[in-house]
């Protein structure tokens, strides 16, 4: 049978979504109806009890309007009584004003629809045919999705659009307002841009360098899987989302990217990572999928141990293509993949926490950090893109060159995806890869950091490409350091973080402390790095605290600055073999110099630097 939905926005500053199904009248016999809202969004492993925005449920007779019993049954599924053969009409409202990639919106100016967090299900009947007709704000007149226009409507302009069942409406983003839009082909497919909100940038650039990303990116499996594709992106400023973000979808990926993210050009081109990321996983998570990923249930978790490979070494690529598309010079790309390695040197957590641990324990961890998660939590993005580039630097160091991790991603994907329709094992991705080397990798990358917690020889893998690791700034050996990082509330100085084995924790630091004075002068959110910054590692500091309300001096002995942000530079004494992998790895030859720029980083970018 064919579910009916309409979705309409009749009163947009009030920030609710208005949604009808209607429900055909079945064969087989039927006294109860199961409507389910799902509890998560697929790409986006948390938990987040989309039920808790639905208002109104009402459910209906069709053909005489008779309103039909209907109750909640748990949190997120509602039960219809009926034992007529008349059709079911289910009217409910969605509060939507949660501004983020996985959740939709609705204001004055836009609306966002993702699926999971909107449109119920039907129990039994999720594979079943679905139209969609979207009833715009009147003044809105552009209507962005990948779904496919209904047959009825292909003349008229489409507000009509059919999906084959449940899991493509969800998975299929909408952005309804005035958005600019604009679109490109690559190979004969047709790539839609919409674009929503200013921006410090010309289109005709930002869209031409999308076109330069797909062409990149296609070429490594040697098939463009989609019949159409959507990027719908939302230029963001500070006030709403700072941190930005994107999630992919089958024929589509919605990404919030903040405004002060794209200027200067270095900044420019580090965000255009995130279009890549969401794009490469058109093939990389939407079609080659983990085992445990499919098929969704999406009323609890699902887990895997491997999405260190699908969104880490996702993570990999993401920097990759944009240097093979040309956007990034060498040097961009080499102070961008240094964040990988900032990220697991600096912090504790791969101490504890496999890429494997990571990735199955996402639900409890990855999206629910906590003041602690520095220390023992590895996120799966940072450690997949560092194991994936290991896997390519073996590859390619023990072939000579001739293949690459390309070539164990394609024919993962031929394999599972292509010939089977099926998810892959961790087993199977693990045996293709030494299959395409040449040799065993698994005692050196599988065990000991796929499953194992040793931390990275950067040294032996970078020099493969006749590269070294070093300091990115040249620091005093002679800086104090605590081994904490603040924030301020209401004019006080708390405590953030406090990491393992410093100074901080040593002392009894703790996080959510609020620090009133050192040696006995008052400070302020500034000027305590700048004193302990000041101090000689070994001095004892004196901290007055404030912890529930009770004053405590706690006794410091400062330790040295450690290096925090890393750079990498070429050896003076490289063979002509790494110099020839640097060339077939960077598409550059090896004399050109690296010229690292200095520009003013964007504010809206994370920074490590905030821990002293």
């Amino acid at each position: 049978m064919t579910i009916q939905y309409s979705i309409s926005m009749g009163s947009p500053k009030k920030h609710y979504f208005e949604i009808e199904m209607v429900i055909p009248n079945s064969s087989s016999p039927r006294n109860k109806l199961r409507l389910v809202m799902p509890v998560w969004t697929p790409g986006s492993y948390l938990v987040r009890e989309f039920a808790r925005n639905v208002l109104d449920f009402e459910a209906f007779e069709v053909d005489s309007a008779k309103i039909i019993s209907s109750y909640k049954d748990s949190k997120n599924t509602w039960i219809i009584e009926t034992s007529s053969k008349s059709a079911v009409r289910v009217t409910y409202r969605v509060y939507a004003f949660e501004f983020t990639v996985d959740t939709s919106y609705l204001d004055n100016r836009h609306g966002i629809i993702n699926g999971a967090s909107v449109f119920m299900y039907v129990e039994g009947h999720e594979n079943d045919d679905i139209t969609l007709t979207i009833v715009p704000y009147p003044e809105w007149k552009v209507i962005a999705t990948s779904l496919d226009p209904s047959e009825k409507m292909k003349e008229a302009g489409s507000k009509s659009f059919h999906a084959e069942n449940f899991d493509i409406l969800i998975d299929s983003p909408i952005e309804i307002g005035n958005q600019e839009m604009s679109s490109f082909l690559v190979e004969g497919v047709t790539h839609e841009v919409s674009m929503f909100g200013p921006k410090p940038i010309e289109s005709k650039v930002f869209v031409s360098d999308l076109k330069k990303i797909v062409e990149s990116t296609w070429k490594i499996f040697g098939t463009i899987p989609y019949k159409r594709y959507l990027f719908l992106i939302d230029f963001s400023g500070a006030d709403q989302d700072s941190k930005g973000g994107g999630l992919e979808h089958l024929s589509s990926t919605h990404c919030i990217a903040p405004r002060l993210r794209l200027i200067p050009s270095q900044e420019y081109s580090r965000t255009m990572s995130l279009f890549s990321h969401e794009f490469f996983h058109a093939w990389n998570v939407k079609r080659m999928r983990p085992k445990g990923l499919g098929p969704f249930n999406y009323t609890s978790e699902t887990y895997t141990k491997s999405l260190w490979i699908a969104e880490g070494i996702t993570s990999y690529y993401d920097d990759l293509i944009i240097r093979r598309s040309g956007i990034y010079s060498v040097a961009d790309y080499l102070d961008s993949f240094c964040v990988n390695i900032d990220q697991l040197k600096f912090f504790s957590g791969p101490e504890y926490e496999s890429a494997e641990e990571s990735s199955f324990d996402t639900w409890i961890k990855h999206y629910r950090p906590s003041e602690n998660s520095p220390n023992i939590h590895s996120s799966y993005y940072y450690q997949g893109a560092v194991i994936g580039w290991m896997i390519d630097m073996e590859i390619r160091k023990s072939t000579k060159n001739a293949k690459c991790l390309d070539d164990a991603l394609k024919r993962l994907y031929e394999e599972t995806f292509a010939k089977e329709n099926r998810g892959y094992t961790e087993e199977e991705f693990e045996k293709i890869c030494n299959e395409i080397a040449g040799k065993s990798l698994s005692k050196e990358i599988f065990d000991k950091r796929v499953r194992g917690h040793e931390r990275v020889d950067y040294g032996r893998y970078l020099g493969y490409a006749g590269l070294e690791l070093g300091a990115k700034k040249k620091h005093s050996s002679n800086k104090g350091y605590l081994g904490i990082k603040l924030k301020a509330d209401s004019g006080k100085v708390i405590v953030a973080t406090k990491l393992f084995s410093t100074p901080a924790d040593e002392c009894g630091l703790a996080a959510g402390d609020e620090i009133i004075a050192v040696d006995n002068l008052r400070i302020d959110y500034t000027t305590l790095p700048f004193y302990i910054a000041n101090k000689q590692p070994r001095e004892v500091v004196s901290i007055l605290i404030s912890r529930d309300g009770y004053l405590e001096t706690l006794k410091a002995s400062l330790g040295e600055t450690p290096q925090i942000e890393n750079r990498i530079f070429k050896k003076t004494n490289a063979a002509d073999e790494e110099k020839n992998l640097f060339k077939h790895w960077m598409l550059e030859d090896w004399d050109r110099p690296i010229q690292y720029p200095e520009y003013m980083p964007s504010p809206q970018r994370p920074r490590m630097l905030d821990y002293f």
